[in-house]
């Protein structure tokens, strides 16, 4: 199977949308996939309006990796990510997750973009992605503008700073790891939870079914 036939989901999760930072990455990703990798990219922007949830689910499950783009907001990734995440449990280990290769880009301003893509791939592997080498990149204003202020100086310390080039290793890794066997993986037990039918919630509360147990 070459990449032409793969199919790669960029979600942007930034409180911003179309415009900052995240939006900048999401762009840059989607060009590099198909111009150097030829794949097929598909783009979930969740400030936007979403599908029904079941189209959210197939959407998901037509694809063979995902690319996560967020800012960093209080040391955390934005709120339309964590509801979509919230509202993704019902899709824990089927199809739409299982055995995909995930890869994260976060924006930040100077501190706690590693910790969030860290514990955004912990996420993403509990509903059953799971994470190839060097597949996370965290890009802040103060790296950037240390690697500017040093470039060109022999013996260059920001060397090995994090910079926008750095996104073609994480999508090349992405890429080769959609190729892997999803047959290969065991699922361990869980209680499967109903795809809900109906419109993406847009607010209010939310009851995905999950055991109450206090």
């Amino acid at each position: 199977m070459g990449n032409a036939s793969k199919k790669i989901l960029i979600i942007n999760g930034s409180i911003r949308g179309n415009s900052g930072n995240s939006w900048a990455l999401a762009q840059k990703a989607a060009a590099y996939l198909q111009q150097e990798h030829g794949v097929v990219v598909s783009s979930l922007t969740l400030t936007d309006p979403i599908p029904d949830i079941k189209d959210v689910y197939e959407l998901l499950k037509s694809c063979d990796g995902f690319l996560i783009v967020t800012g960093v907001y209080w040391n955390s990734w934005g709120s339309p990510l964590q509801f979509f995440l919230e509202v993704c449990t019902a899709f824990e280990n089927t199809p739409a997750f299982f055995g995909k290769p995930v890869a994260c880009a976060v924006s930040m301003d100077s501190v706690g973009g590693t910790d969030v893509a860290n514990a955004l791939h912990g996420a993403l592997a509990g509903l059953g992605c799971w994470s190839a080498p060097c597949s996370t990149l965290v890009l802040s204003r103060v790296g950037l503008e240390a690697i500017e202020s040093s470039a060109g100086k022999e013996n260059d310390p920001n060397d090995d700073v994090w910079r926008m080039d750095d996104l073609k290793i994480v999508l090349k890794n992405l890429v080769a790891a959609s190729s892997v066997d999803r047959k290969q993986w065991a699922s361990w037990p869980h209680v499967a939870l109903k795809i809900p039918d109906g419109p993406w919630p847009s607010g209010g509360e939310l009851d995905m079914g999950t055991p109450t147990f206090l």
